[in-house]
C-alpha cells in the first residue's frame, strides 16, 4: 500500500518510496517457499552462484555489495525467484552506486511476456506495480506523465526512462488494473503540485 496523504513527498521521496516497498513486498511472507534451484530458470556456473548466495535469505537480507557483485542476477534468475528479490533490487536502484537498472528493467519487460504461462496469482498486484514504478523515478520527474503513447515492449529495452516507468509496468495490463495504477500515481503528482504551490 502506499501512503499518499499526509507525507512530505518532496522532502522524503526515498524513505516514502522504500517504507513501500516494505509494505507492499512484505519480507517475512514474501515468496519464502521459493528457494534453491527454483531461483533460477536453467544451471551452470552463472545460475550455481546464484542458488549459492541467495539461497535461505528473504529479500530483505541482501545488501548492496552482494547485488551490486551479482549485478546482472535478474536475467538468470527464474520467474519466481525474480519476483522474490524484485523488492531489494528496487531499494538497490535508490543507492547513487545501484548496478542494476538495465537487467531489472529489462526483466520487468520479460515478465509481461512469461505472465501468459504463470498462473495469475503470481503476477504483481497494482500496489507492487506503483513500487517498481516510482523506483525508476525521481523527484525532479514529477508530476509524472501517465497518458504518453504506448510503445512496443522492443523499444523499451535497454532505454529505462522515468517517462517511460508507467508504461512498461502496465504492458499488457487489463484497462481497470491500468486506471488504478494510473489514480495512484496521480494522487502522488497532485502532492507533489500542493507542495509546489504552497510554497510559492
Amino acid at each position: 500500500m502506499i501512503i499518499v496523504k499526509n507525507r512530505d513527498w518532496n522532502r522524503d521521496y526515498r524513505e516514502i518510496v522504500i517504507d513501500s516497498i516494505y509494505d507492499s513486498f512484505p519480507p517475512a511472507t514474501h515468496f519464502t517457499d521459493c528457494d534453491g534451484d527454483q531461483l533460477v530458470h536453467s544451471r551452470g556456473d552463472d545460475y550455481d552462484e546464484i542458488i549459492r548466495d541467495f539461497s535461505g535469505k528473504r529479500w530483505d537480507q541482501l545488501d548492496h555489495s552482494l547485488i551490486s557483485f551479482h549485478h546482472e542476477a535478474p536475467v538468470f534468475m527464474s520467474y519466481w525467484g525474480f519476483l522474490k528479490f524484485l523488492p531489494a533490487f528496487l531499494v538497490d536502484l535508490f543507492d547513487g552506486d545501484t548496478q542494476v537498472v538495465h537487467s531489472v528493467w529489462n526483466r520487468l519487460l520479460d515478465l509481461e511476456y512469461e505472465s501468459t504461462a504463470v498462473p495469475q496469482n503470481n503476477e504483481l498486484n497494482n500496489a507492487q506495480r506503483v513500487c517498481c514504478i516510482l523506483a525508476f523515478v525521481r523527484v525532479t520527474d514529477f508530476p509524472l506523465d501517465t497518458t504518453m503513447p504506448a510503445r512496443t515492449p522492443d523499444e523499451y529495452y535497454h532505454n529505462p526512462t522515468p517517462e517511460a516507468a508507467f508504461n512498461v509496468l502496465t504492458l499488457g495490463l487489463h484497462h481497470e488494473h491500468i486506471t488504478a495504477i494510473r489514480e495512484q500515481i496521480e494522487m502522488i503528482n497532485d502532492s507533489f503540485v500542493g507542495e509546489r504551490w504552497d510554497s510559492g
